[in-house]
């Protein structure tokens, strides 16, 4: 008989127990795409330069793999040496929610050595206590039939 009871108690603790989504004060302004589109493009443009201020871009746990290898420093992106210049050939941006990714093709050149490199990426951000940061990278390079 106190069964019914018992099972009522456990479903409200239950539900009580559970937290409620917040979002921290100062995010609550929603992105733009073109916001993280020029945040996408910066990360590129830092990272490609080997410059310390892209990791501001990156939150700590962030995985980045680059022609299916994990890059844990500069340089980030697949094809890119030291040294030369990243150029964005084309961007488009997904906003949802709390996440947006970024899919890029670019262009990195180093005219001293007469190099030049192809290569496509997805950048996943995510909307965190800090703002925007980007959670995950994947880049590849371009095969010569794909140019």
């Amino acid at each position: 008989m106190l069964r019914p009871y018992v099972l009522l108690a456990a479903a409200l603790i239950g539900g009580a127990c559970v937290a409620r989504a917040v979002t921290p004060r100062g995010t609550e302004a929603a992105a733009t795409p073109d916001a993280i589109e020029t945040m996408a493009r910066l990360a590129v443009g830092l990272d490609a330069k080997s410059d310390p201020n892209a990791d501001s871009l990156y939150a700590p746990d962030a995985v980045v793999v680059a022609n299916a290898r994990v890059r844990l420093a500069a340089p980030r992106l697949a094809g890119v040496g030291a040294g030369g210049q990243v150029t964005v050939l084309g961007a488009t941006v997904t906003l949802e929610g709390r996440f947006a990714w970024v899919l890029m093709d670019y262009r990195w050149t180093n005219v001293q050595q007469r190099l030049a490199e192809a290569g496509r990426a997805t950048l996943v951000f995510e909307r965190r206590e800090r703002g925007w940061k980007i959670v995950h990278l994947h880049s590849s390079q371009l095969l010569p039939w794909d140019r």
